[in-house]
């Protein structure tokens, strides 16, 4: 989708030109974003996070976007360190000091929000209550979430994207963007071929699509080569692709999976050189350009920070793959192949999703997205899921998984 060309621009010239008047906190703040100056958040040694221009939009950035944190000291640290693209703004839950973003010049930082319906009059309601919630005129990322089921949703159902063109006319918004963690092949290789959106986030990490380097071939999905292959063909026509479901579930899924930790310790001896890794590993992937988490604690944010400045090594490499093959088991890779066998069952990438939020520390909001699921969805005591497990091209135990979920959730 072509953009103005008067939006292409880097972000530190985007800021000089803009109309606003350039107060020393706003030139401070890009020159951070262009990576100038160095982070000190507490760091012994001074570091530079890798820059990249997120595609047509010409957002530059570095490769760490920021998302919801857990304390207004880590938003403002994370803003000296020159994170000057924020996801989902205008829906974080407490904290969430949009008092930091109203005061500072709108040109030197972007962000996005996202959209969970295709109705029109629904996404537009959704975008402007976002948006005032922020506080902000403007939004810069229009992102439909994880609304599309198949690649015809994508060539048929265009009231999010009517929304979208709208809302740009007025101003409110410059970029149409997607999410994608549902049938995320298929609808991701849509979405490319569509030409609509500007930027595509999708689940990137060593079990997606398929378990890392594995060589064995399935019917009904994609592989890691062709899944890759999506991802340069967005490069080349100027998608910008970022990386998300980067950590595996996180700290808690490692430790659920028995044996795991001893098996990785000699290559990742921490959580902080196994997260250090999967970010390395996903930012070696051509064509992905950048990856955003929710962080809870100045730790996390740190070692994000001092990750984003690196490069995958070998070491991290061998451990990824013993990592990846155990957690291969355990992982459901959404590739919707389940549901496309067996419809009137549960829901399972979505339920095996609010799993990883569970085990992440987001209990209520795990328990909350299972509860709004139809009740055909959910599952239901007695339901057979011997189809779901045959239909699954990963092997995965997904009878003890659902029903485990389920415990968790119900």
């Amino acid at each position: 989708m072509a953009q103005p060309k008067s939006n292409n621009l880097p972000r530190a010239k985007h800021l000089a030109a803009g109309s606003h008047a350039l107060t020393r906190r706003s030139f401070l703040l890009a020159t951070l974003a262009a990576g100038a100056l160095p982070f000190r958040g507490g760091s012994e040694e001074p570091s530079r996070m890798r820059q990249v221009t997120l595609g047509r939009t010409g957002i530059r950035t570095p490769v760490f976007l920021g998302d919801w944190m857990g304390s207004e000291e880590m938003y403002r640290i994370a803003l000296e360190a020159g994170v000057n693209y924020w996801h989902k703004i205008g829906q974080w839950r407490s904290p969430a000091p949009y008092e930091i973003f109203q005061k500072m010049d709108r040109d030197s930082f972007a962000c996005d929000t996202t959209i969970d319906t295709l109705d029109k009059d629904e996404a537009i309601a959704e975008f402007e209550r976002n948006r005032k919630r922020a506080g902000l005129e403007m939004i810069d990322g229009f992102k439909i979430h994880s609304e599309y089921r198949s690649a015809e949703d994508v060539k048929t159902k265009m009231g999010a994207v009517r929304a979208f063109e709208e809302l740009k006319r007025q101003g409110r918004t410059r970029y149409l963007m997607m999410s994608q963690h549902i049938n995320t092949a298929e609808v991701f290789e849509a979405a490319v071929e569509s030409d609509l959106f500007d930027l595509i986030q999708i689940p990137v990490n060593p079990t997606v699509p398929q378990d890392y380097f594995s060589t064995q071939t399935f019917p009904n999905r994609h592989t890691r080569e062709r899944y890759f292959g999506i991802i340069s063909k967005a490069a080349a026509k100027g998608i910008a692709i970022v990386a998300m479901k980067t950590f595996l579930g996180g700290t808690k899924t490692w430790d659920h999976v028995e044996g795991l930790r001893d098996e990785v310790r000699d290559y990742l001896p921490d959580d902080g050189s196994i997260a250090t890794a999967l970010i390395h590993w996903v930012l070696d992937i051509p064509g992905v350009l950048a990856f955003g988490n929710i962080l809870f604690n100045r730790d996390q944010l740190e070692q994000n920070l001092k990750a984003a400045t690196g490069r995958l090594t070998k070491s991290e490499d061998r451990g990824l793959r013993i990592l990846a093959a155990r957690l291969g088991c355990e992982m459901c890779r959404m590739c919707g192949s389940c549901t496309r066998a067996f419809p009137e069952g549960p829901a399972v990438s979505e339920i095996l999703r609010f799993k990883t939020y569970y085990l992440s520390g987001e209990v209520a909001s795990a328990r909350d997205h299972y509860r709004r699921l139809p009740p055909s969805a959910r599952y239901l005591e007695g339901t057979d899921l011997s189809p779901l497990e045959r239909a699954c091209p990963y092997g995965l135990p997904l009878a003890r998984l659902v029903r485990e979920t389920h415990m968790l959730l119900a």
